[in-house]
């Protein structure tokens, strides 16, 4: 089992080891609110069965996983996924004027 780590990198990781690690900081932010999975669940509008798979690292839906976030008090953590920082000036005007498609060339 992967430990439990708050500030860790997911650059080498499997997608598998991100959803196992990801449901175990769910889990531990669950009991630190003194919430059962049912409570959570109900919370969130979900299924029992929907937060002891995600708390197992088996995965679940983008919306699902949003929705515990909310429940817990921590959707803002979202706030930065995909977000495009910029690294040098280039990256800065090109932001100015977002790309609306992706080229065909490879």
């Amino acid at each position: 089992m992967i430990d439990y780590i708050m500030n860790i990198r997911f650059d080498f990781y499997t997608p598998s080891e991100i959803s196992q690690i990801l449901g175990e900081r769910l889990k531990t932010q669950r009991l630190a609110l003194n919430l059962t999975q049912a409570a959570l669940a109900d919370k969130a509008g979900t299924g029992i069965s929907t937060v002891a798979r995600i708390e197992s690292g088996q995965g679940g839906t983008l919306d699902n996983i949003i929705r515990l976030a909310m429940a817990l008090g921590m959707v803002n953590h979202f706030s930065e996924l995909f977000d495009v920082v910029p690294t040098n000036i280039e990256d800065v005007i090109s932001k100015q004027n977002p790309r609306l498609r992706a080229s065909n060339k490879s």
